[in-house]
């Protein structure tokens, strides 16, 4: 019996600890309704999306914290992490917000928006594109220096020649 009680308690420990931790602390409730109430107003957000949107900024806060704790003797990686979780976030809010407001949300002036809920766009490769589209160089060196196809030896051909 003293076993049963015992597994019980630690059954119950166990999904009691994994609820909490996958509840978004509070101490970022106030944080992110007051970062969601200014990217309403900037963006012109519905009441109907604005629930999802808090939330999302919510767990981004929350990630955000969790990687400055865990990296924090590692810059780099910092950096890395809390860049991979504002494109995460950014592609999230694509799908909760219409075109429109997802377009003004990106367009958006650096420090118009507080940073828990600024865009982070991954950069596009210009180089490495640009480089795969244009052929290689050889090859239209070589292009200009085919010379192009003699004409046939025939009476029309000689005729057009000497006039």
């Amino acid at each position: 019996m003293k076993h049963l009680y015992l597994f019980l308690l630690a059954g119950f420990s166990l999904l009691n600890a994994e609820a909490r931790a996958q509840e978004t602390p509070t101490e970022y409730r106030s944080e992110a309704a007051a970062a969601t109430r200014q990217l309403a107003a900037f963006i012109s957000l519905d009441d109907a999306r604005q629930l999802p949107v808090r939330r999302l900024t919510q767990q981004r806060m929350a990630q955000e914290a969790e990687a400055r704790q865990q990296y924090s003797n590692d810059a780099d990686m910092l950096q890395k992490k809390l860049a991979a979780v504002g494109q995460e976030y950014t592609a999230q809010l694509q799908q909760v917000l219409t075109p429109a407001q997802f377009q003004r949300y990106v367009t958006a002036q650096a420090g118009s928006l507080p940073a828990s809920v600024a865009a982070v766009v991954p950069p596009a490769p210009v180089a490495a594109a640009a480089a795969k589209s244009a052929p290689p160089k050889a090859s239209v060196a070589k292009s200009r220096l085919i010379a192009p196809p003699r004409p046939a030896a025939g009476s029309a051909a000689k005729s057009a020649v000497r006039r």
